[in-house]
This record gives C-alpha cells, sequence and structure tokens, in this order.
C-alpha cells in the first residue's frame, strides 16, 4: 500500500524544540494534534514506519494512556475519524522538550529528529488499520496487504 508523501514545510514550532520542561501549549497555531489511545497510536505508528512514511512527531503520556501525533495546524478542523480526538485551534497539549526522560511524557518519535508533521491522509490510513487490528504483529504491515503479496 502506497502512503502520501507529505513535504512539511519548516516547522514553526521551535517552541516545542527548545523547551526545557513539559509546557502548556495550545494548539491550532504552529501545529494541531490528533489524540489516540496509546495502543492504536503505536501500531498506526508501526505501520507508517513499515510503510516507509515520513512521521512528524508523536508524545505519548503514561499517565492518561494517550498517544498525540503532531498534523499541520488547521487540519483538526477537517479531521473526522473515529476513537480519535482532533485538537486544534482552542485546544492545549502538554509537551516535553526532545529527549525528555523524566515523569510520564515520552516523545516516541522526538520532534528533533522527525518531519515537522504526520501527513493527516497517512495517519487516517495507519490509525484505520490499527483500531481495526489489520496491522501484523511482525512486520506493522496491513495483513490484507501481505495476503496479496
Amino acid at each position: 500500500m502506497a502512503l502520501h508523501s507529505y513535504r512539511s514545510r519548516e516547522p514553526r514550532t521551535p517552541r516545542v524544540r527548545c523547551l526545557s520542561e513539559p509546557t502548556l501549549v495550545a494548539a491550532g497555531r504552529d501545529w494541531d494534534a490528533i489524540r489516540v489511545e496509546a495502543g492504536i497510536g503505536l501500531r498506526a505508528l508501526r505501520f507508517l514506519e513499515a510503510c516507509g512514511t515520513p512521521v512528524g512527531p508523536v508524545l505519548c503520556d503514561q499517565g492518561n494512556g494517550q498517544a498525540y501525533f503532531l498534523i499541520p495546524p488547521g487540519a483538526a478542523r477537517r479531521w473526522q475519524q473515529e476513537h480519535t480526538q482532533a485538537l486544534g485551534e482552542g485546544s492545549w497539549v502538554v509537551l516535553a522538550p526532545p529527549g525528555w526522560e523524566d515523569g510520564l511524557l515520552r516523545w516516541v518519535t522526538d520532534p528533533a529528529d522527525s518531519p515537522a508533521y504526520t501527513a493527516p491522509a497517512d495517519l487516517t490510513i495507519a490509525l484505520t488499520a490499527a483500531a481495526s487490528g489489520d496491522i501484523s504483529p511482525m512486520t506493522g504491515r496491513s495483513r490484507h496487504a501481505e495476503r496479496q503479496l
């Protein structure tokens, strides 16, 4: 399955990359976020990686069992995906500094080492596969696609 390639512009989020401690940051200006149950989010991340798709920053909050994918600003307004919550203008997210290892926040895909965003179309495909359980635990790829090989 070929996913869309998303070429993000240079991120407007230097604050995220320069944080020194977890900070409550407003969504909707520099980025939006998609919140999803961490297990589904991590399966979706493995799916994207197995497909060779660029993945932007992904934050896991071990305290509430949620994962947050950063997507382009404004994309939350158009987001329609079951079992997720779009966080755009008017929403706030606690972000950790890159490489943060204290507490319950962890970057699974660090903002210092990744593109600025995950493409919403790619994330939709990955989350759909992850939520349906149509992902091989060995490869991260769609079981349906593997059967067709």
